[in-house]
């Protein structure tokens, strides 16, 4: 079932409450909003919403790009999911990321300011002169890559005609959010690794410690991809260019550790020798002349990446999913970049919807690939076989 989250004038609360006025106006407690202000904001924070809604976002984005329908009706603002409709055709791809924060809310207005998705909720927890404070780490996203547009034409399923954007990117980490006396919370450091007992607990999702190790190692992580904010693009726009936080650069797909990048660049020319490109430097390896593309160096581009992979896609899944098998067909343009990246289930010990997911999250990873230049397409294709330890 598709999930509404709606923010209106929170009649539902004990405060006063009136509906706008033809001046568009509304009064919350002791303060007014004016309602014409109120606009569907492009990068919405979900740490207000309910947990059903982050979860169901969080299967969907494995599935392709997800549909929403997202508008402004006076002072209501509204996200609806809607499931039975996603975008097949294209894949998120994963970016690390270093960021995070703390905001404090002290009244409903800033709440509802702050977190227009699930304000009702929280605005609850402000009697008594209590304030709310979130404090929040992001690891990673999952976005579309830069330019991607996606049109009506592009989406699947019978609730596609209710579609107004779709999801460009779902940053994920950790949050927790807790309610309580303002001097109290503001004296904590970081609510994320501070001890229990720091004020009334609202919702607490994802591990602290976990997130640290993902952004040092820059990649998905179980425990690190609750879905924090996320990016809307209206249907027929493209998707914004990518910028990369401190200590990253993107490299025409993703946003990459800048020494990655550098690696990266050096054996995508193959100059560097085959151990140097392993090791993912530059250095020291024994130069050789620019590789051809062969089956040789095919291998040796699988045998770079296929720990990521494993880390991203298989590791990240449950253990209920014991063994499988999927074959990847490659097209590498001219430039030795992946153009196509198509995964074929052959077969697996454990359900299929998982292991249609780790399919699509294969595919996903081999689009940021990069090969040497042939000096016409090529197709290859790669077998990946996975068994649970």
């Amino acid at each position: 079932m598709a999930r509404v989250v709606k923010v209106a004038c929170m009649a539902m609360l004990a405060l006063a409450c009136k509906k706008p006025s033809a001046s568009g106006e509304a009064k919350v407690g002791d303060r007014s909003v004016d309602c014409r202000a109120v606009k569907p904001q492009p990068h919405p924070d979900l740490v207000a919403w309910d947990a059903d809604s982050r979860a169901q976002l969080d299967r969907l984005r494995r599935q392709g790009v997800v549909a929403v329908r997202y508008e402004v009706n006076g002072c209501d603002v509204s996200l609806e999911i809607l499931p039975n409709c996603v975008g097949p055709k294209n894949r998120y791809v994963y970016s690390p990321i270093k960021s995070g924060g703390s905001h404090v809310a002290r009244d409903v207005v800033e709440v509802y300011e702050r977190w227009p998705l699930g304000a009702a909720d929280v605005a609850q927890r402000l009697d008594g002169g209590r304030a709310v404070r979130v404090d929040f780490t992001i690891a990673g996203s999952v976005g579309l890559p830069e330019g991607s547009t996606i049109t009506e034409y592009d989406l699947v399923g019978p609730e596609c005609k209710r579609a107004t954007h779709v999801v460009s990117a779902v940053y994920l980490g950790a949050f927790t959010m807790v309610a309580g006396d303002a001097r109290e919370l503001g004296s904590v450091a970081d609510l994320l690794t501070a001890p229990a007992g720091r004020g009334e607990p609202i919702a607490r999702e994802g591990d602290a410690a976990i997130c640290a190790r993902a952004q040092a190692e820059g990649v998905e992580l179980p425990g690190c991809a609750v879905p924090v904010r996320v990016a809307l693009l209206p249907l027929d726009a493209s998707a914004p260019p990518s910028r990369c936080t401190a200590g990253y650069v993107f490299d025409g797909t993703r946003c990459v550790p800048a020494g990655e990048a550098n690696a990266e660049q050096a054996c995508s020319t193959w100059g560097a020798g085959e151990n140097a490109c392993a090791r993912g430097g530059s250095g020291d390896g024994e130069q050789t002349s620019q590789a051809v593309f062969d089956q040789a160096a095919v291998e040796r581009v699988v045998r770079q990446r296929q720990q990521a992979v494993r880390r991203t896609c298989w590791e990240s899944q449950t253990d209920s999913l014991k063994r499988i098998n999927v074959s990847v067909t490659i097209r590498v343009g001219t430039d030795g970049r992946v153009i196509q990246s198509d995964a074929l289930l052959e077969d697996a010990e454990g359900p299929k919807d998982v292991a249609n997911v780790v399919a699509r999250c294969i595919a996903n990873e081999v689009k940021a690939w990069r090969f040497p230049q042939p000096e016409t397409e090529q197709v290859v294709s790669v077998p990946f076989h996975l068994i649970r330890q």
